[in-house]
Order: structure tokens, then sequence, then C-alpha cells
């Protein structure tokens, strides 16, 4: 069994869905919202290799099921690290201006 990693960027994202659904539909919606996030996120723990290829060299992407959300993924020998938490609207990767 793999075990699931999230990275500080990841948590961050979540904690931003999560202020959100607070704002806009109140804290049983958040709270139904975060189970579900971390529910399926963690489902990979078991079957890590379910994912897509990602836009990232090097990342697999998680479509969560009945959530607008992606989450971004590095599947080592046995961890998985959950790099981000991403809308499926925003555009990803974002631009690289150098």
């Amino acid at each position: 069994m793999f075990s699931v990693e999230w990275t500080g960027e990841a948590n961050q994202d979540l904690e931003d869905i999560l202020t959100y659904y607070l704002q806009e539909a109140g804290l049983r919606v958040a709270d139904a919202v975060f189970v579900r996030i971390k529910e399926q996120i963690g489902s990979l723990k078991l079957f890590p290799h379910r994912c897509c290829p990602g836009r990232v060299p090097g990342t697999k992407e998680y479509v969560l099921h009945r959530l607008p959300y992606i989450a971004v993924v590095h599947i080592g020998e046995d961890t998985v690290s959950v790099l981000n938490v991403i809308h499926t609207a925003r555009k990803y990767p974002p631009d690289v201006v150098g």
C-alpha cells in the first residue's frame, strides 16, 4: 500500500477551495467537499496507477469524481505526493514568463 502525502501548496489549494465553499454555500457544503476530496485522493493509496498522464512531465492527474477538480500527483516507489488540487476551469499548467 502507498502512503499519500500532501505538499504545502496542495494543502493551500485545499484551504482555498474550502474557503470558497464556506463563503458561497456554507459549512455543511464545505465539510462535504472536504470529505469527498480527502476520501477520493486517499483512495490512491490502493490504486495509484489509475491516474492519467500529467500535462507536466513527471506528474499524473487524478480527476475527482463529481467535483470540478483535478489532483496533480507524483507517484514514487511507495508514496503518492499530492502537488496541487486545481479547478478544471483553471489554465494549467500556467504560462511561465521568463
